[in-house]
């Protein structure tokens, strides 16, 4: 734990420079998707001045399934961006990039796995909503008519969940990176990484996995 604690003014300012690109692609693609809403509003309930006074106006059908088209593709390309950013920022960590050249290491990674990450991202994301809003409303709103003492066992145990839930993504991320390396056929430099992140932590970290690697 103490090993840990001394990394974190080393690790944090990498991971934050990292983590600093990620609104604006979030920022980006949230534009295009608030835009694309008003351009089909204005495309389908704004009428034409061509068009006759007594024309009905059009049927909102093609409206409401264009929207889930939009809203689909719109959730796609936000598990997308989600395990981009995630999978930089294990790249900050493990690899002397930091900033858009890990974002773009991790888009390079992600090639041919992309189907996989987004999966993974949307299993976590179902899971944290999920307990989120099970939280909101045995908890905090009362809705499903428990008793004080029971809401607060149900909500520890829920918080226990999403903690164990956020651990076992943070696993994930580490054991899905040496994935994309081993299915592009990238060859692990050891002693580089050794040395990388003995940085971090110094002789102790170094010497535990040279242990390891001998087990």
């Amino acid at each position: 734990m103490s090993s840990s604690l001394t990394a974190m003014p080393l690790i944090l300012p990498r991971l934050l420079h990292t983590f600093a690109c990620v609104p604006l692609l979030m920022g980006a693609y949230h534009l295009v998707f608030v835009l694309t809403v008003f351009g089909l509003i204005n495309v389908c309930f704004v009428p034409n001045n061509d068009d006759a006074p007594d024309e009905s106006p059009p049927l909102p059908l093609p409206f409401l399934l264009c929207n889930i088209v939009v809203a689909a593709v719109f959730v796609g390309i936000h598990d997308y961006v989600s395990a981009l950013w995630h999978l930089a920022g294990v790249v900050s960590v493990v690899e002397p990039l930091c900033g858009l050249a890990a974002l773009a290491k991790s888009k390079r990674l992600l090639q041919g796995r992309t189907g996989t990450a987004t999966t993974l991202v949307g299993a976590y994301m179902t899971i944290c909503g999920v307990t989120l809003l099970l939280f909101r409303d045995a908890v905090v709103e009362g809705s499903f008519g428990l008793a004080l003492p029971w809401r607060l066992l149900v909500g520890a145990a829920l918080v226990c969940v999403l903690v164990c839930a956020n651990l076992l993504g943070l696993l994930v991320q580490s054991v899905f990176y040496y994935s994309c390396k081993a299915f592009h056929n990238q060859k692990i430099d050891r002693t580089e990484l050794y040395e990388h992140l003995g940085g971090y932590l110094g002789e102790t970290l170094k010497s535990n996995i040279l242990q390891m690697e001998n087990l």
